[in-house]
């Protein structure tokens, strides 16, 4: 991916992200707040500052090689530059991901504000982005009536419009009196021509959604129009409908995109919802279920991990084996697993689990959503979907 600096978001570059892993070097990861009220709209220097000693004192307590540790002093250079050339406009906050062993850095601006901290691991710490992109699908939103249309693309509460489209339809026949074989003859006419409205807005939805990473199609516009349209989609779109709006076609664009974001809360609290009871009736009835930091975590040491659900931000300290890599949410000195070193504190167990789960291909679902996130709590913020039972 080499350096790249992008305001768009999406889920394929966060699974790519995810899967990075940059031997023998580390990664250095900063998500930054920024503090509109400082001139220019850049970062708290304290903040800043403050993250930047901790982590250069953190490294007297890791196990790293010259080139390691030289990599990592280089990458919180880099990332001070980073935050220095962050400007207000560029969003809310930065996120960035460096590692100088490797010349490797990728840069995002975010349109929402985030907790800053500062990570050194393995691989990126995409937790923060992979909640976001949870909870705030990318759609295509497709509007229209009989001789209009815009195609219009949603993301992180931002909208953009990418297309739009009108068709020479004839008008209404006026209405009153008689109506012969002519005049249901132009009602045909008309209706034959709003047809090919309708076929050339789904043709240039199917073709704009094949092109970008979106996870939802969304329709908007008269309850007519809407109907002809859904009926009118490919059968390769019409799995990825998300839902309709309530949006006329010369609706603005802040009016869509808050439209979606409520079509966005209440798919996420019934996806959610789906997402625990199925993770209760694998746990109580079929056995294809885990629940808590120390039974997932041994579902995902036998590679038994499908699907991971994680309540919000959850995490706890645990410890790993410098030599094996083995986790552990114990208190022991030496491995388990090789006997061969010590153990030594993570300070961020989950999101080593998370990270070991995504290089096994399962996926991971963040409960934000209530009730479905005080459930999930109740039953240690942590559980697992399996792929077989564990005997």
């Amino acid at each position: 991916m080499g350096k790249q600096r992008t305001p768009v978001l999406t889920r394929r570059q966060v699974e790519d992200l995810a899967r990075f892993r940059p031997i023998p070097y580390f990664v250095t990861t900063l998500y930054l707040d920024i503090d509109r009220t400082v001139p220019g709209g850049r970062a708290r220097p304290g903040a800043l500052k403050g993250l930047l000693r901790e982590a250069r004192a953190g490294l007297e307590a890791r196990n790293l090689t010259r080139k390691q540790r030289q990599s990592v002093e280089a990458d919180l250079g880099v990332l001070e530059r980073i935050a220095r050339d962050t400007p207000a406009r560029s969003g809310k906050a930065v996120a960035a991901f460096v590692a100088s062993g490797a010349d490797w850095e990728q840069v995002f601006d975010l349109p929402w504000p985030v907790k800053s901290r500062l990570l050194i691991g393995e691989t990126p710490n995409v937790r923060v982005l992979a909640a976001a992109l949870d909870e705030h699908p990318r759609y295509l939103v497709v509007l229209t009536d009989r001789a209009q249309a815009r195609l219009v693309g949603v993301h992180l509460g931002r909208a953009h419009q990418l297309l739009e489209l009108a068709s020479d339809v004839p008008g209404q026949v006026s209405e009153g009196g008689y109506r012969g074989n002519a005049e249901r003859g132009i009602d045909r006419h008309i209706e034959d021509h709003v047809g090919k409205h309708i076929h050339k807005v789904a043709e240039a939805a199917r073709e704009a959604f094949g092109e970008r990473d979106f996870d939802g199609l969304v329709l908007g516009g008269p309850a007519e129009s809407v109907a002809a349209l859904r009926d009118g989609l490919s059968p390769a779109l019409r799995p990825h409908l998300a839902g309709e709006v309530p949006v006329e076609v010369t609706a603005p664009l802040d009016q869509v995109a808050a439209a979606c974001e409520t079509l966005a809360v209440a798919g996420r609290a019934t996806r959610d919802a789906g997402l625990i009871d199925r993770l209760v009736e694998a746990v109580e009835a079929t056995g294809t279920g885990v629940t808590g930091l120390a039974a997932t975590l041994g579902a995902l040491r036998r590679g038994a991990v499908a699907s991971l659900l994680v309540a919000g931000d959850y995490d706890q300290p645990g410890l790993t084996c410098p030599e094996c890599g083995f986790l552990s949410v114990g208190d022991e000195k030496d491995c388990p697993a090789c006997g061969r070193g010590g153990m030594r504190p993570v300070p961020y167990l989950v999101r080593e689990i998370v990270d070991r789960a995504t290089e096994t291909g399962a996926q991971t679902w963040h409960i934000s959503s209530e009730p479905a996130r005080r459930r999930l709590e109740a039953r240690g913020a942590i559980g697992a979907l399996l792929r077989f039972r564990l005997i």
